[in-house]
C-alpha cells in the first residue's frame, strides 16, 4: 500500500540539476510546491559544463582568431595571430562558472528549492537513498519522483582504445594547452564544432568518420560545402573510414583506418585524440529495476505526458531518450511540471509531438535544421507532391557585404499549398534564422503569407522571404500560364 501524502519528506523530487531538471524544480517551487533536487556532480547538467557554453566559448576564440587571420579579405593587414593557449582555455572556464554559478544550491534555495548533492538509487517507487558527496547516506521519500539524469558520451568499441589517454566532451575542456595534433573520431556536430575551433586556435586537426561524409544526418548540400572550407582550413578529413586499432608510438597516439569497402588502409598519428561518437543516458546506479523502470539503448520509455511505466516516476530530457538537445529537455520539463501541478488525479498535457524540434550544429557557417529533409518528405508524401526551394546565399546582399556568401536557405513543402514541411540553413548565424521557420511550421504559416511579411533588408532572414517567394514564381505562376495558354 502506497504511503499516503502526509507521510512523504517531499511532494516532488527532481534527479539531476540540468535543464530539464532544473525547469520542472524551480518551477514547482515558484509554484509553492516543497521540491528536492539532487545532483551527483556540477550543477547545470551537461550543457553548462561540458556542452553548449564550454564548447561555444571555445568556438568564439577560434571565431576571433580567424577573423584575425583572414583580415586581408576585409581590406585589413594583420599577422597571424599568436594563440595563447592558455589565455583561450582560461576564458572558457570562466564562462562556464559564470553561468554555473547561477544555477548553484545557494542561488536555488532562493527560489525555494531543496538540494542534496549525491547520487541517488532506488528503493521503492517513492523512496531513494542518496549517497552523499560529502560522505554518508540520507533516504528520502517522494509523492512523484523526476528522472533528469541526462546522458554521457559513448565509450567506443575500438581496440586499444583502452590502452591510450583520450578525451571527450566532458574532458577536452581541462586541456591547459592548444594540442599540436588532434585527432577526432566522429564528424557529427560535436566532433565538426571541436574540430574546427581547434583547427583554428593552430592545432593540426583529422576528423575520422564512419560514413561517407561528415553531418551525414543533414541535407546532402550540408557536407558538400562543409567539407570544402574544412578542408580549405586545413582539417584532414577521413570519411567512409572505419578505425581498426588504436595504440602508442613514442609520446604519439596512432589509429589505424581503414576504408569500408576495404580498398586502402592508412595510420593517422596524433598527440591529443578526441572521442566525439555519441551519447547514452545516464541510467546506471539507480536501481531502476527495483521499480519495473528500463532503460534501453535510447533511454527511458515514457509517454506523451513524461510518465515511466511506473506511473509516480517521470523522466525528462536526454534520459527520456527523444532529441538530445537542451531546448527538448526544457520542453520536456514544462509538460511534466504542468502536469504535476495538474490537481487532477491524472496528467492532460502531452509532450507537442507534433511540434518540429529545431537543430543547430554552431560550425562556421552554422547549419541548421528543422522538420523533414528533402528525401524524408518525398518518402512520406511523394515526390510529385513536394516542391523545394533554394536560395543560395551569393545573392543575397548581406552576406555579399560581410563575406558569408558560402551558405543557403532550401525550404522544403508541399507543392501546392506552400506549406512548410522542413528547412535547412547554412549562415554565419543560422541558428537565429530558424524561429521564423519554426513558428511557420507550428501554424501553418504558409509559403504565400512569409513570402508577403516585410523583411528588414539588408538582414540574413531576408533569405527567408526570397525563398518563399520561389512558391510563387517557381510552382505557381508556371502552373498559371500552362492554365491560361490553354
Amino acid at each position: 500500500m502506497e504511503k499516503e501524502m502526509a507521510n512523504y519528506d517531499y511532494p516532488i523530487i527532481v534527479i539531476g540539476a540540468g535543464a530539464g531538471g532544473l525547469v520542472v524544480a524551480i518551477g514547482a517551487a515558484k509554484a509553492g510546491k516543497k521540491v528536492l533536487l539532487i545532483e551527483k556532480g556540477n550543477y547545470g547538467g551537461d550543457c553548462t559544463n561540458y556542452g553548449c557554453v564550454p564548447s561555444k566559448a571555445l568556438i568564439a576564440s577560434g571565431h576571433a582568431a580567424q577573423m584575425i587571420a583572414t583580415g586581408g579579405t576585409y581590406g585589413l593587414a594583420y599577422e597571424a595571430p599568436r594563440i595563447k593557449a592558455a589565455g583561450v582555455m582560461d576564458r572558457v572556464r570562466a564562462i562556464v562558472k559564470k553561468i554555473r554559478d547561477e544555477e548553484e544550491p545557494p542561488v536555488i534555495a532562493k527560489m525555494g528549492v531543496e538540494t542534496l548533492t549525491g547520487k541517488a538509487a532506488f528503493v521503492d517507487p517513492h523512496t531513494l537513498t542518496v549517497d552523499l558527496q560529502e560522505g554518508g547516506t540520507e533516504t528520502v521519500t517522494g509523492k512523484e519522483i523526476v528522472i533528469a539524469t541526462g546522458s554521457a558520451p559513448a565509450v567506443l568499441p575500438i581496440p586499444g582504445l583502452d590502452t591510450v589517454p583520450y578525451l571527450t566532451n566532458e574532458t577536452v575542456f581541462d586541456l591547459k594547452e592548444i594540442p599540436k595534433s588532434l585527432a577526432v573520431i566522429g564528424g557529427g556536430a560535436i566532433g565538426c564544432e571541436l574540430a574546427q575551433a581547434f583547427a583554428r586556435l593552430g592545432s593540426n586537426v583529422s576528423i575520422l568518420e564512419f560514413f561517407d561524409h561528415i553531418m551525414n544526418r543533414e541535407e546532402p548540400e550540408v557536407p558538400v560545402l562543409m567539407e570544402q572550407i574544412f578542408d580549405r582550413e586545413g582539417i584532414s578529413l577521413y570519411t567512409g573510414y572505419k578505425t581498426n586499432k588504436i595504440g602508442k608510438k613514442g609520446n604519439s597516439i596512432t589509429l589505424e583506418i581503414e576504408r569500408r569497402n576495404g580498398e586502402s588502409k592508412t595510420t593517422v598519428t596524433c598527440d591529443t585524440l578526441l572521442i566525439a561518437g555519441g551519447r547514452n543516458p545516464n541510467c546506471a546506479g539507480m536501481n531502476l529495476d527495483v521499480i519495473d523502470v528500463e532503460c534501453t539503448k535510447r533511454g527511458i520509455k515514457t509517454d506523451l505526458y513524461g510518465r515511466t511505466t511506473r506511473s509516480n516516476v517521470w523522466a525528462v530530457g536526454d534520459v527520456a531518450g527523444n532529441a538530445l538537445f537542451t531546448h527538448t529537455a526544457e520542453n520536456e520539463g514544462r509538460t511534466v511540471l504542468v502536469n504535476l501541478l495538474n490537481p487532477l488525479p491524472w496528467p492532460k498535457t502531452k509532450r507537442d509531438y507534433k511540434q518540429a524540434v529545431p537543430h543547430v550544429t554552431y560550425t562556421a557557417p552554422e547549419v541548421a535544421g528543422i522538420g523533414l529533409t528533402e528525401s524524408k518528405a518525398k518518402e512520406q508524401y511523394g515526390e510529385s507532391k513536394i516542391a523545394v526551394y533554394h536560395y543560395p546565399f551569393d545573392h543575397l546582399d548581406r552576406a555579399i557585404t560581410t563575406g558569408g556568401t558560402e551558405g543557403f536557405i532550401k525550404i522544403v513543402t508541399k507543392k501546392w499549398s506552400g506549406k512548410i514541411l522542413g528547412a535547412t540553413v547554412v549562415a554565419p548565424c543560422a541558428g537565429e534564422m530558424l524561429p521564423e521557420l519554426a513558428l511557420a511550421m507550428r501554424h501553418g504559416i504558409s509559403c504565400r503569407k512569409l513570402a508577403s511579411l516585410i523583411h528588414a533588408y539588408p538582414t540574413y532572414s531576408l533569405a527567408v522571404r526570397k525563398a518563399a517567394d520561389m512558391w510563387l514564381s517557381q510552382t505557381i505562376l508556371p502552373s498559371l500560364k500552362k492554365l491560361i495558354g490553354r
